[in-house]
């Protein structure tokens, strides 16, 4: 007797897949929202440990290839969460009681400003906006960072939770493959090399998205705490994590990061500020027409426009934690379109 699945024709299996991935965005938006509204520590829970598996799988995977994989796996989280350990400690130490000392110093800064000749020298309507602007930016550049980091603080403050992560992704990383493989019983014969493929491409956009935002993100603070030194300016830990933590907000986060450096120079000299602003500008250039292309842009192959619209559509809607999440959401739905149009060959490309 021939089965349903011989019988279905190539365009009805075709349909299905549509159907089958539709639904699967569906629940998975849905699933998302509902966290995010009633339990928005459980959703960063499960998104770090999300995040740890794209990031630590290619080692396991190198690992595995002369140790049994739960070897590779315990290696893996050692090591990262060794140094996880290390920057929590520096954090705690230097950057946090900085981070204090300059929301405490930022009204001096912003006096500063207005005595500036610069803004001496510009009509009152104008610099009473100007001084309005100024400070809104600053506060966005602020609030990137507590948005960034308090949340997780929050989320892991408990000890539950911190035991929670290092063990789900343990389990993840040692049989998510066989997870997947009874998840995928449930699906039609002929669909579970298309789920594969699916789930194989999101790993892999999010992984390069990932990693190159964090070289960016690496990079920028570093060479920030450099010229920050250099140029004698205080608070040279902050402008770095500033620096640092906005590059996750693509285009919008590193230009607004650029004002409390420039900021803290004025309080020096116009000069300096100058100085300080062409250090920042050439950042940018660098990191956007040189860096980003290559190492972020070539993972999610999306027009810098159409990223710039989505950041500020995500904050418009859900504030700071939207425009952290805008570019991998565009990413995966990039996926899931391709799939879903049956053109998964142009990911490759």
């Amino acid at each position: 007797m021939v089965s349903d699945n011989k019988r279905m024709t190539p365009l009805q299996w075709g349909t299905l897949w549509k159907d089958c991935i539709f639904i699967f965005f569906i629940f998975f938006i849905g699933m998302v929202s509902v966290l995010y509204i009633y339990a928005k520590s459980l959703l960063i829970l499960l998104f770090v440990t999300a995040l740890l598996f794209i990031l630590l799988d290619p080692i396991v995977l190198r690992l595995s290839r002369s140790l049994s994989r739960g070897v590779a796996v315990l290696l893996a989280l050692f090591g990262f969460f060794g140094v996880l350990a290390v920057l929590m400690s520096v954090i705690f130490r230097t950057i946090l009681p900085d981070l204090a000392g300059f929301i405490r110093e930022f009204p001096s800064f912003i006096i500063h400003f207005d005595s500036s000749i610069v803004v001496n020298m510009l009509p009152a309507e104008f610099a009473e906006y100007g001084n309005q602007v100024l400070r809104d930016t600053v506060v966005f550049a602020v609030d990137i960072v507590k948005e960034s980091v308090i949340p997780l603080i929050r989320t892991f403050s408990g000890v539950a939770e911190m035991i929670a992560v290092p063990f789900l992704t343990f389990y993840l990383l040692k049989d998510g493959r066989k997870i997947a493989s009874s998840m995928a019983e449930f699906l039609p014969p002929l669909q579970v090399k298309r789920f594969a493929a699916f789930f194989g491409d999101i790993n892999i956009v999010l992984g390069g998205y990932i990693r190159g935002q964090m070289l960016i993100s690496i990079f920028s603070g570093f060479v920030v705490f450099l010229g920050s030194y250099i140029f004698g300016l205080p608070y040279a830990h902050v402008l770095a994590l500033v620096s640092a933590l906005s590059e996750f907000v693509p285009v919008i986060g590193s230009i607004v990061a650029t004002v409390p450096g420039t900021l803290v120079a004025l309080s020096y000299s116009p000069l300096l500020a100058f100085k300080v602003l062409l250090f920042y500008i050439i950042l940018l250039k660098v990191n956007h027409n040189i860096i980003y292309p290559k190492v972020v842009g070539k993972a999610i192959k999306v027009h810098p426009v159409f990223i710039m619209v989505t950041i500020l559509l995500f904050g418009h809607l859900f504030g700071i934690t939207g425009m952290l999440f805008a570019v991998p959401t565009v990413a995966v739905g990039r996926v899931w379109l391709i799939h879903l149009l049956d053109r998964s060959n142009t990911l490759h490309e």
